[in-house]
């Protein structure tokens, strides 16, 4: 049974999974390896969890439990006797077999998780003892929020401790599991690519990128439109995920990272963080089209709103089809895992059985 909770990283999602398990009863410690992080961490979290007690989501009690039941560790070996670890670090794949190595010998009874998001499991997990104790457990931001956790198995995972790992978050932190086996971008990342990629395609001199968000919005019912979304993600690390996602997949022409994208990037117009993307920001509110976005459409004629997201929703459920046929996951957690991590209405196959107009 799984009690004791590690988390090696303090930057944001660390910190976020480290609250989660705390407000479920869990005893975390947190270690990372730049004393700046750690000691910033009862500030984070104080901050969190008093903006949790304000918007009536936790009692003050739940958040001064929650808040002593976070230490934050110095040291990797501190973490020994941990029945979890899960690994919030940096996306750098050697960081994370170093870490993995010597966290096998630290902890040679407790699983290993990572929490990628579009690493190979199997290959962080390369140089870790015992290989069936490892697999993927992929939270989203921000975790104390999101309903939805990917969890990865790898041809090596034991049954049995995907299982333990799995019931950890069922049932002790109240999250929805949906299994996915080892393959780029795993389901939401893979599945949501054809969204932004197809869109820049769509989007030209008199179907711009505002025109394919309010489709998107008014015909799909979707809370934002892919420009939107890149904004608020980030077009630097939305387009890192779409080059990851391509390389790995053999360079698949319907996943090309779009040069538009690209432009913005390399201008640092990267979204809602920089002030410019797609659109304008002003205090973090959208305040227009970025007209360095729009002069870079190509010429083209209006689309109407309906073959808009009709198009978009053909290529997102194409994608997901790719991943049934291949093993990935099944229809109902590719369902499950984009209606959470997206807030979409419904999945590609329940819009499919409802047989929206969907262009192939």
């Amino acid at each position: 049974m799984i009690q004791r909770v590690a988390v090696v990283g303090a930057g944001t999602m660390g910190v976020g999974i480290a609250q989660l398990c705390a407000q479920s009863g869990f005893s975390v410690k947190v270690h990372d390896p730049e004393p700046a992080a750690l000691a910033a961490l009862p500030a984070k979290l104080r901050q969190s969890l008093d903006s949790a007690v304000l918007k009536g989501r936790l009692s003050t009690q739940q958040a001064e439990r929650a808040f002593h039941g976070v230490s934050g560790v110095s040291e990797l070996g501190d973490l020994a006797g941990a029945d979890l670890v899960i690994e919030a670090a940096p996306e750098i794949l050697t960081l994370k077999q170093d870490l993995f190595e010597k966290l096998s010998e630290i902890c040679p009874e407790g699983l290993l998780a990572t929490n990628t998001s579009s690493l190979s499991v199997a290959a962080i997990m390369k140089r870790a003892r015992s290989p069936e104790r490892t697999l993927g457990v992929h939270f989203f931001n921000p975790p104390v929020a999101m309903k939805l956790v990917e969890m990865i198995r790898t041809d090596a995972t034991h049954p049995d401790a995907f299982r333990a790992a799995w019931d950890f978050v069922l049932t002790g932190l109240r999250r929805t599991p949906v299994d996915v086996k080892d393959v780029p971008g795993f389901i939401v990342n893979r599945v949501m690519r054809p969204y932004y990629v197809t869109a820049q395609r769509l989007a030209n001199s008199r179907t711009s990128c505002a025109a394919v968000d309010e489709s998107c919005r008014s015909v799909g019912g979707v809370p934002m439109g892919p420009f939107e979304l890149m904004d608020l993600i980030g077009l630097d690390t939305n387009l890192a995920i779409t080059k990851a996602i391509y390389e790995a997949l053999g360079r698949p022409e319907r996943l090309t990272p779009p040069t538009l994208q690209q432009t913005l990037v390399d201008k640092g117009m990267i979204g809602r963080k920089s002030g410019k993307g797609f659109y304008l920001y002003a205090d973090g509110k959208k305040i227009g089209e970025n007209p360095e976005a729009t002069a870079a459409l190509s010429q083209g004629a209006a689309s109407p709103a309906q073959d808009i997201w009709s198009n978009l929703l053909g290529a997102v459920v194409s994608e997901a089809e790719c991943l049934v046929s291949e093993g990935t996951a099944g229809a109902p957690d590719i369902d499950t895992a984009v209606k959470l991590a997206m807030n979409f209405p419904k999945g590609p196959f329940e819009w499919r059985k409802e047989n929206t107009a969907v262009k192939p």
